[in-house]
């Protein structure tokens, strides 16, 4: 049975959507989602709903935009075709660490970013709409109780200033960094088994050597080329750098699809210019 959701007093949820023109297709399916599903949960729990194209106040569209994602006490994103605005707009909501609830079109790629993040998928039909009610009506109940919502902003500041305060303790930093490792094995699997299709896993080690014209290599930018191009379901990561030589990077995979996955993360280095020695599969 769905869970209802308490009826608040004069409270607000702010739409965050692709729109696209009148007549567009963008348009059309931006409005259906709205008026088909989140409208109706939303009205019924005693939310007054709001979209960027339905304010009628006189005045900056952008400011009033900004104003609500700063100040209602719900935002609905849809992250459906990725768009620009909508980023910004969720990274607006992000910074001020109020409720957000992520919904986005099945077969969309999130930017890495984000791909960890609770994100309810959803058919663009009228099963997966019957599908959609429940789990949204869940997730907003959920937000509404959490007492401190995370997401990637807060977590980078929080961090940030663990790392000032552990900055010259090498054992609380050999700490911090566990942990990010730890987190980062989570989020995956928690992605990979929510929205993945069941199937046999038979999980692989690949180790290799990675370079790139004399380029050199950094964590980040090996996290920023690859895991966001791979379909590979990655459950973690070891970095070894070479003490000698910055242009190389020796990394190893624990994956989950089997030699499958393993060959797509190859495929992705070599994608992205990047020569590979040593490369081990097991």
């Amino acid at each position: 049975m769905a869970k209802t959701i308490e009826k608040p007093n004069n409270k607000t949820c702010f739409i965050i959507s692709p729109l696209g023109n009148d007549d567009s297709e963008t348009r059309r399916k931006a409005d259906g989602l709205i008026n088909s599903v989140i409208k109706p949960i939303l009205t019924t729990a005693g939310y007054k709903v709001i979209a960027p194209h339905e304010i009628d106040t006189p005045g900056s569209i952008t400011r009033q935009v900004i104003q609500h994602l700063l100040e209602d006490e719900i935002v609905i994103a849809n992250l459906t075709e990725l768009n620009p605005n909508v980023m910004y707009e969720l990274a607006v909501r992000h910074s001020k660490r109020l409720p957000v609830i992520c919904l986005v079109e099945k077969g969309t790629k999130l930017p890495f970013d984000i791909a960890t993040e609770r994100t309810i998928f959803y058919e663009n039909d009228m099963a997966g709409v019957e599908i959609l009610k429940p789990k949204l009506t869940k997730a907003i109940k959920e937000a509404i109780e959490e007492k401190e919502p995370d997401n990637p902003i807060y977590r980078v500041v929080s961090d940030s200033i663990m790392r000032e305060v552990a900055a010259k303790d090498d054992a609380q930093s050999y700490i911090l960094n566990r942990l990010d490792e730890i987190t980062f094995q989570i989020n995956r699997l928690r992605y990979s088994n929510d929205e993945s299709p069941r199937r046999q896993r038979t999980n692989r080690n690949l180790k290799l050597t990675a370079s790139k014209n004399g380029e050199i290599l950094s964590q980040d930018k090996i996290l920023d080329e690859i895991l966001t191009k791979t379909k590979a379901e990655i459950m973690s990561i070891k970095f070894e750098p070479e003490s000698k030589d910055e242009t190389k990077l020796t990394l190893e995979f624990e994956v989950l699809g089997g030699r499958r996955d393993a060959e797509n993360i190859i495929d992705s280095f070599i994608e992205q210019g990047y020569k590979l020695d040593n490369v081990v599969v097991n």
